[in-house]
């Protein structure tokens, strides 16, 4: 059965800047007043917008009814912000129906208007809405380009719902391009702040989401591998499924359907999975929401498929292949030609099976590439480092209008005496400068020798490790080897009567042979000569490699953009740490799974150690008897790093350390 990644995992947030999220059915009360006499025509747009958004998760032709009559009112009485916000509300009907283009020409026009008025949070609003189109035409790159650009906006002017909505978009930027560990932090960060503004549209959003990589953790290739994470996912999105059926929001309930569906489908309760299935379909056909079409007729295909039906399963699958043609959706629509292979090669209609299976092979990877990847983890690096920027400066700027205003009162106060005073204060700031700048000075100094007598035992402590590791392997692995030569040599030479002293005379060769290797074994952990010769990542990957075989621990390794070599000093102490927490992982953590990440930006080299162990508490590292942590964090200390521990008992660890390089 083919993996078909993307089912559950289907939500993206739209903003509209409006106080009316699809919550209660108020249409006939919103209607009742447009046909008052009297209004006036700023109050009859308003309600027209009101209505159409009222009506857009559950009667889009009838929500687009409403949004051109705002439209329309509001060019015949040249209120350019009720313009801006008709073109916004007529865009997002248009993207709920997967007509990109046209959602695109009515946002870009609602945009101009808002940077003409200079409606900075508006804007932002907008440039969301094009972000989610790009989104679904899988242009990932200039997605997060946006969405990093207006969180920065909604963290300055404070707003945690949008920023709950801009993170839960950005989240699932990551999700597509399968990095689910970014995808889970801002999925975190999102959901918190939706809870704390009890926003619970977006709150019911990311559970989806959530549900969608706790269905990817649980199940593997469409086999289940974790029932508590399957079942955490089911918990996900039934919760949100509740949610939506309490505001009244179709459309995001059509896409909560197709995800229990594809639970359903894992534990083969097939009955179930197309009832689900089905339901969705029908929300979405009265939605018009043409992508959301195509998922459930791909949803449907497949389960049509496991169930030998295979003229129905084609059906499906055909109605999927086309919506993601027209939509230019070539992730799905390349996993609807590779079922529609496996269905013609069931009815062993080979020539339509190698006609799409050939489709399927064009559409392969077409979207996904490290390219794409690298550009997202650099924006990421670049919002992070705006953003701390941006707090820089809004600290000083605060700074310095409270001097300002301590400045103003003290003048007041003290300007009869300032004359006086001001040889005496010029003397008092004279003397405390060259205080502190004395104290500096002897700061840096203790700092400095500080540096050198870590260096010198850190130094120390390599060479030492060099010579040890050099003495047993060319001395006591030569004196043992000569050993083993002359015990091998006098062996036919001397008469060995009794089968109890040939025994004893095996055995010491055998002893002494044990001995040989694990002199070179403990000499090459000592100092290894692919560290030496080959750099950090080959030598991580060779230390990876001896561990792999460890009994019941799942080791996973990523390295990304660490092509070049760094310093010699850098990499030996890195390469000890990245030992030493594996270390203490296999002897402490029980933990089943081990994740190490080499991640190398511009000027950083980010790793990261996570396992899904016992955990500690963090709090108490600084009590811990041993000196394992304490001298990872001194060595990482000595290269100019950081070193981050997050844990929490019976929840796994994390180790996140930060080199400049």
């Amino acid at each position: 059965m083919g993996a078909i990644k993307k089912v559950c995992f289907a939500i993206c947030f739209l903003f509209s800047i409006r106080s009316v999220i699809a919550q209660s059915p108020l249409v006939d009360s919103l209607l009742a007043l447009t046909k008052k006499e009297g209004l006036a025509d700023s109050v009859k747009i308003k309600l027209y917008g009101d209505i159409s958004w009222e009506l857009i998760g559950s009667d889009i032709n009838a929500a687009q009814k409403y949004a051109a009559m705002e439209l329309e009112l509001s060019v015949k009485t040249s209120r350019k912000a009720d313009i801006a916000q008709s073109e916004s509300d007529l865009g997002s009907i248009y993207n709920r129906k997967a007509i990109y283009d046209t959602a695109l020409i009515h946002y870009y026009k609602a945009l101009k208007l808002r940077q003409e008025l200079k409606q900075e949070v508006k804007e932002a609003g907008i440039y969301t809405n094009i972000a989610t189109v790009f989104m679904r035409q899988n242009k990932f790159s200039e997605a997060l380009d946006i969405n990093f650009k207006t969180l920065k906006i909604f963290e300055k002017v404070g707003d945690d719902v949008k920023q709950a909505i801009t993170l839960g978009n950005i989240a699932n930027l990551y999700y597509e391009l399968e990095q689910n560990g970014p995808a889970l932090q801002f999925m975190h960060k999102s959901i918190e702040l939706a809870r704390k503004a009890n926003h619970q549209i977006t709150v019911a959003n990311v559970l989806v989401n959530i549900g969608g990589i706790k269905f990817e953790e649980g199940v593997v290739k469409d086999v289940l591998v974790n029932k508590v994470a399957l079942d955490t996912a089911l918990l996900c999105f039934k919760e949100a499924e509740s949610i939506f059926e309490s505001l009244h929001a179709a459309y995001n309930l059509g896409v909560v359907y197709n995800n229990i569906g594809r639970i359903y489908t894992i534990h083969k309760n097939y009955k179930e999975a197309l009832d689900y299935y089905r339901k969705g379909l029908s929300n979405r056909i009265i939605l018009e929401d043409g992508y959301g079409i195509g998922l459930s007729n791909l949803n449907l295909g497949e389960v049509e498929y496991l169930s030998a039906r295979y003229d129905k399963a084609i059906v499906h699958l055909d109605s999927a292949a086309t919506v993601f043609l027209n939509l230019k959706n070539y992730i799905n629509l390349k996993q609807a030609y590779g079922k529609l292979a496996e269905c013609y090669e069931a009815k062993n209609e080979l020539p339509k099976a190698l006609k799409y299976y050939q489709l399927y092979n064009n559409y392969k990877d077409s979207v996904y590439t490290i390219d794409n990847a690298e550009k997202m983890a650099e924006m990421q690096t670049r919002y992070q480092t705006e953003k701390k920027d941006l707090e820089i400066a809004k600290q000083k700027a605060e700074l310095e209008v409270t001097e300002q205003k301590v400045n103003s009162r003290n003048n007041l106060i003290l300007f009869t005496i300032l004359i006086a005073l001001l040889l005496l204060a010029s003397l008092y700031f004279f003397f405390r400068k060259r205080q502190v700048q004395a104290k500096a000075e002897r700061d840096a100094e203790l700092a400095h020798q500080k540096d050198i007598r870590a260096k010198a035992i850190i130094e120390a402590e390599e060479k030492e490790r060099v010579r040890i590791a050099k003495d047993l392997h060319d001395g006591v692995g030569q004196l043992l080897s000569a050993a083993k030569m002359n015990l091998s040599s006098i062996q036919d030479k001397i008469k060995i009567t009794s089968d109890e002293d040939n025994v004893i005379f095996k055995n010491a060769l055998e002893l002494v042979d044990e001995s040989v290797k694990e002199v070179r074994t403990v000499s090459h952990n000592m100092m290894p000569n692919t560290l030496l010769k080959m750099g950090l990542a080959s030598a991580v990957k060779e230390f990876i490699t001896k561990i792999q075989n460890t009994p019941n621990l799942k080791v996973n390794l990523e390295i990304v953009g660490l092509t070049n070599r760094l310093e010699q000093e850098k990499e030996s102490v890195l390469y000890r740490v990245i030992q030493e927490l594996v270390s203490n992982i296999i002897k402490h953590a029980k933990a089943s799974e081990l994740t190490l990440q080499l991640i190398k930006h511009d000027a950083e080299l980010t790793i990261m150690i996570e396992d899904n162990g016992v955990g500690f508490d963090t709090s108490k590292i600084s009590t811990f008897e041993g000196i394992g942590l304490k001298n990872i964090m001194s060595r990482v200390e000595f290269i100019n790093g950081t070193v981050h521990f997050d844990s929490e008992p019976g929840k796994g660890t994390r180790v996140i350390l930060d080199i400049p390089a």
